[in-house]
């Protein structure tokens, strides 16, 4: 059975405003995939995000199908969707 990762918990977690580097290390210390990283890394480590909402925000206009799937697919599909609803 394959590993899920669910990003909304890490998300709920954090202490805002927060970085994308703090994010990537938050998410490196909780092991996620070396595959997921190497795509999500670039694309946030120089945001800046205020509150949850603009986190969730910013991960529904660009977290890809391909990276859900890295993630397990179902935690991931469930946070875009929270996202959407939220802006």
């Amino acid at each position: 059975m394959a590993a899920t990762y669910n990003l909304d918990n890490i998300i709920d977690n954090l202490n805002y405003p927060v970085n994308g580097s703090q994010i990537v290390r938050v998410l490196n210390e909780n092991n996620f995939p070396q595959e997921f990283m190497q795509e999500f890394e670039p694309m946030i480590k120089s945001e800046q995000f205020d509150s949850r909402t603009t986190l969730h925000e910013w991960l529904s206009d660009h977290l890809t199908t391909h990276m859900a799937g890295l993630l397990g697919g179902a935690s991931v599909h469930d946070l875009i969707s929270k996202a959407k609803k939220t802006a």
